[in-house]
């Protein structure tokens, strides 16, 4: 008598009938679930064959359902060894999919039935819920150590203006930099003593020096909006403050 498989869907059977054709009893039915072999099948055969049919019957009541495996899938995968065939693995993939494993193939064991495989798509995810909380919080250190960087060299930038007579400077060390009163006023009190006439002189220096700046940077907006309305390329400027200009290059007598 024929030997006969019943498998647990109509694709499981497919994926029998067309891997072991050659064993296959000219009555078969692909109609139908029930694969039926020839008489003189090997036992090797029908025991893959029996285990396969009973995993896919597991599938099919308490499983996810099954999803298509693309052909990058089906080369990562080896379908000579355990358990592995179509089916099992498209039922291992809804699984890792509601799982939300996206390398799902980097963790099948095909020792393992696709109910087994549960425990390790849950595992799988937690280690990548893990790997990207690492990457997130590496990602804000790195973030929160450029910005402080960045805070201390326009701190550092603040207080050698400060340090010559700019009262900006001196706001934004106090504002910015955690400067207090005295600590602003030991930094004035380094340079070079001079009378109070020139000292005010500096400081309405330093305003026009910032009004400069400000409106250089209006002008350049201008001149780029002008552009934009005329079909004109826009222009990127050098900005006047991050261009440093050495005392021999400013030649300017105060007592002219």
């Amino acid at each position: 008598m024929s030997p006969t498989v019943e498998f647990g869907s109509k694709d499981a059977a497919d994926a029998a009938r067309e891997q072991w054709g050659e064993h296959l009893c000219p009555d078969d039915d692909r109609r139908l679930k029930t694969v039926t072999f020839v008489e003189d099948v090997p036992d090797r055969v029908i025991e893959r064959a029996e285990l396969e049919a009973a995993d896919s019957r597991d599938e099919r009541a308490s499983g996810p359902g099954q999803a298509e495996l693309t052909d990058h899938e089906k080369d990562r995968l080896d379908f000579s060894k355990g358990r592995a065939n179509v089916p099992w693995a498209r039922s291992i993939k809804a699984i890792a999919q509601d799982s939300g494993v996206d390398d799902w193939t980097a963790h099948v064991d095909p020792t393992l039935t696709v109910d087994e495989h549960r425990e390790v798509m849950e595992q799988a995810a937690r280690e990548d819920q893990g790997q990207r909380m690492d990457a997130e919080d590496s990602a804000i250190e790195k973030a929160g150590q450029a910005s402080r960087t960045a805070q201390a060299n326009e701190c550092d930038h603040a207080r050698g203006y400060c340090k010559h007579g700019d009262p900006e400077a001196c706001e934004f060390l106090q504002e910015r930099c955690g400067f207090d009163e005295d600590e602003v006023a030991t930094i004035l009190d380094d340079s070079e003593d001079m009378p109070g006439r020139i000292q005010g002189a500096r400081s309405q220096l330093w305003t026009q020096y910032q009004v400069g700046l400000a409106n250089a940077k209006e002008a350049a907006a201008a001149i780029n909006e002008i552009n934009r309305q005329y079909g004109d390329d826009l222009v990127s400027f050098e900005e006047l403050g991050d261009r440093e200009l050495t005392p021999d290059q400013l030649n300017w007598d105060i007592n002219a």
